[in-house]
Order: structure tokens, then sequence, then C-alpha cells
């Protein structure tokens, strides 16, 4: 957008442009079918090969929304003047027509997966990013390939519980995920294996501002990708590298990098109570085998645990809560060092771990903990897509059983709206109650909105059964498109 906004010839309605206040994918891109533009980005790439001598230079290539092109009659001219099929093969056409100038300075292209699409440039190598199906056909096409899923790759994603780190883009990618990844994929055949050149972590800093937290989403995360790469898989174990890690650690400490602890932190996992209306808080040591204790209090006292904590039982009573864990490693009964605080709050409300079924299970994207996230006590926040939200691609119907009628004076859920990410907001939300869990009533809906949230008032009521209705992704946001490799969602709170 900067570009087309310094230089509107080269878009294809000639602007007006902006230059957009943040980030995202636009629909506005450069003309396919305008000569000016190939002659700006020679230019940019010539200077761009004077400042760097490697053989491979990134043309990036991705989340390119063809619509305008669609409407361009100089894209269309040009898709008739060379036999293009579609607008996918006119972004091939883009792709090798800069190939064909990196490769006259005696220099190789690599782009993101989507350069794939419309047919890939003869000898271009591919970054795949979108899962590994990228980098698997480009392999067979004896094509180099630098894997980079977004599923353990992605150092912007969090790698730890969401609600203890600073903010982020979203995800969940702890360091043990990152060790676990192979980079190379098990569809391809031995004499295809040599085409995965490696592996590469990114650092997308939409939600970082400073290089400490850049260090601090980095590391140690890109030290388990270094080992990942660096030694065969049966040689890798994971216990020993954890371990390892204490003595990198002091060095990083000492080198004043501002590594993530999050290691350490321990993971609490919610679920039913043995009875409605009682929450089971699972305690989750993170590192298998380290010589470290735990401590937790729920009322500003800390209280030492030789062993693994046993699951705590909490009920509305209060009707709010919290409780703070952490490990600790000790010498002589005496604390040397405290690791990072995982700290919990609850808030108790009518519906809390009461007996909740859903019609169609969530998208596996987008279900972590199952039906009880949406009682569990706790009020999902906007980047925690990964843990405390649930999302569906169709409409789903929500049945929750508060075991008696009762006097409910207001009834709602939270509904998601963040379209770059592909999530979007349900068309319609309907409530419906029931005194005997068979016949039940509409008490009224709630069509879309941009607040990120459905709210809507109850009365006396047993049972109640929440609707969500979902229609296409939005046609004004390209990356709603199935075709840009992503899942479109709705995602409840």
């Amino acid at each position: 957008m900067a570009a087309l906004a310094s230089y509107p010839e080269l878009g294809c309605t000639g602007g007006p442009y902006e230059v957009n206040k943040g980030w995202g994918v636009f629909e506005e891109v450069f003309c396919a079918g305008n000569d000016s533009t190939f002659a700006m980005l020679e230019g940019v790439l010539a200077e761009v090969m004077e400042l760097f001598p490697s053989e491979l230079i990134h043309i990036g290539g991705d989340e390119c929304p063809k619509e305008s092109w669609k409407a361009c009659s100089k894209c269309q001219a040009r898709k008739k003047a060379h036999d293009l099929k579609d607008e996918h093969e006119l972004q091939s056409y883009f792709i090798q027509r800069i190939e064909k100038f990196v490769n006259s300075k005696g220099r190789k292209i690599i782009g993101w997966d989507e350069i794939l699409e419309g047919g890939l440039a003869p000898n271009a190598a591919v970054m795949s990013w979108r899962g590994t199906e990228g980098g698997v056909a480009a392999a067979k096409l004896k094509h180099n390939v630098v894997m980079s899923p977004g599923s353990h790759c992605y150092f912007d994603h969090y790698q730890g519980d969401p609600a203890n780190e600073p903010l982020a883009i979203g995800g969940y990618t702890t360091v043990q995920k990152v060790y676990s990844y192979e980079p190379i994929p098990v569809e391809l055949k031995p004499d295809q294996h040599k085409y995965i050149l490696g592996a590469q972590g990114n650092v997308w800093t939409e939600y970082i501002l400073t290089p400490e937290h850049v260090e601090y989403m980095a590391v140690p995360r890109m030290l388990a990708l270094a080992e990942v790469l660096w030694i065969p898989k049966e040689k890798r174990d994971e216990a020993d590298f954890i371990r390892r890690l204490e003595a990198e650690f002091l060095r990083l400490e000492g080198m004043k990098v501002n590594a993530s602890k999050s290691l350490y932190q321990v993971r609490l996992r919610l679920e039913q109570g043995h009875f409605p209306g009682m929450v089971k808080v699972n305690f989750i040591p993170p590192v298998k085998g380290a010589p470290l204790s735990m401590k937790w209090t729920d009322d500003g006292n800390w209280t030492s645990v030789a062993d693994e904590l046993r699951p705590r039982a909490l009920t509305d009573q209060p009707s709010s809560t919290s409780m703070q864990v952490c490990m600790v490693d000790t010498l002589d009964g005496q604390v040397r060092k405290k690791f990072p605080v995982t700290r919990l709050s609850l808030a108790f409300n009518k519906a809390t771990a009461q007996k909740i079924t859903l019609s169609e299970q969530p998208h596996e994207r987008y279900n972590e903990g199952g039906a009880f996230t949406l009682v569990d006590g706790i009020t999902a926040q906007e980047k925690r897509v990964n843990t405390e939200w649930l999302g569906w691609r169709k409409g789903v119907t929500i049945t929750m059983d508060l075991g008696s009628e009762q006097e409910i004076s207001y009834v709602g859920i939270g509904a998601l709206n963040e379209t770059y990410s592909w999530i979007h907001m349900p068309d319609v939300v309907e409530f419906l109650v029931s005194s005997d869990g068979k016949n039940f009533t509409s008490y009224g809906h709630h069509t879309e909105n941009k607040d990120g949230a459905s709210r809507i008032r109850g009365g006396e009521n047993r049972q109640g059964a929440l609707c969500a209705h979902r229609g296409e992704a939005p046609r004004q946001h390209p990356r709603g498109s199935s075709r840009s490799g992503r899942t479109s969602v709705v995602v409840l709170g």
C-alpha cells in the first residue's frame, strides 16, 4: 500500500491509495498488466542484489488477492495476450517474469508457497508456510524447499499460557513443540529428501515493539529449531535438550539476552468437577524429570509442594477466585530461583461448569478444552484464540442444562471478529429456552455486529439453547477465501 500510495500509476485503478494504518492483506495490488510495474520492481531488485551477494533472493509472492486484476482491463488484456486461463496463471506469469530478470543477474528466486499457484517458475525455490503441502508439492517437482510451517516455526505465536504472556498474534507453539518438528515430510520418497534445504523460524512483529520483545519470542525456540536441523532425528532427545538449556540460560543472561522462561511455566487444565458448578483445576508440570518443586497460593501465602500438585476443586463460593502457581529451584529447603508464575482467575455465574452439549464439534484448530471451554469460568480474551475460544465452520447449537428452573437476568456469549485471521462473526445468534429440555421457544436473536460480542437478556427458565449461524466469509475480505489456503471460522467464547 505504501508503494501504491507513492506511485498510484502502478495500481489497477490509478488511485488514489492510502498507506494503511494497520497490518493485513489488501485488495489493492500491483497491476500485472502494466509494464511500468515490472520496470519498478526490477529496479528495486537490482539494488537488492547489489547489497546482498546470496544466490537466493526472496521475492515474497504470498497473499495476493486477485479481485482488482479481474476488474482491470490491462490485466485482462495480459491474460488474453498470453493465453492465461485465470488469475492464478496471471500470478504465475508475474512470478516467472520476475524470475527471468533475477536469473539474468546470476541469481535464483525463492518465494512463499503461493508461487506454486498457476504453475511454478522453472528455477524457483519454495518456502512452505501454509503447512507442509507446498513443500511436498515443490519437492516432488524437483524444486528446492525451505520448510517454515506456521504450526512449528512461527515464533510470533504464544509459547506459554497466553494469560501469562505478552500480547501476541495468537497460536500456541511451545519449545517442546518446536523440538518435536521433523522438517522432512513423510510424504516424500528418500530420493526427494535432498530437495529439503532446511527450515526457517519466523518472528513477525505486528505485536512486537522492542528488540527485547523480539529476543523473548525467539529464544529459546530458535535453539530448539537449530538442534532439530543439526541433529539427525534418531539422536534427538527432548529431555536432554531441556536439561542442557539450563546452562544455555546462564550464558544468555551473561549476554543480556532477554530469553523467555515460559518453558518452566506450570500449565493449568480445567475440566468439569465431580458435580455441576464445580471446576476441577489440574496442574501440569512443564518439564518432565526436572529437579524442580512447585509452589501455589490462592490467598497470598505460598505453599510448597514436594511433588506434583493434586487437582484443586473450585466452586461458586466466592463468585470469583484466583490462584497462582510456579516452579521453584530449591537447595536444602531454600528457594534459589523462582520461575515464571502462572495466574488463573475464574468468574462464576449460573452457567459455570454446568452440563453443556454441542450439535457440531468445533474445528480441530479451535477446540482446546472442548465444550467445557464455554463454561469454564474464564472470560475469553481477544488474542487467546487457540486456548480460550471454540471455532466452527458451520452453524452450531449449544445446549446448557442449569439443572433446575432458575431466575436469569442476563444471557450472553462472546463472538470474535478478527477478519485478518480468517475469523468472522456469526450471521445470527439465536437464544431459545425450555423448562423440560424438549420443547424450546425463541427468546430473542442477535445479528452480526462489530463489537466482538453478542448479548441477550433472559428470564425464568431451566434450559437454554444457543444457535449460531454462519454464512460465507465476507466477500470484501479476500483472506476468507479458501483459495488462500486458510480456514474461515466463527469463534465463540
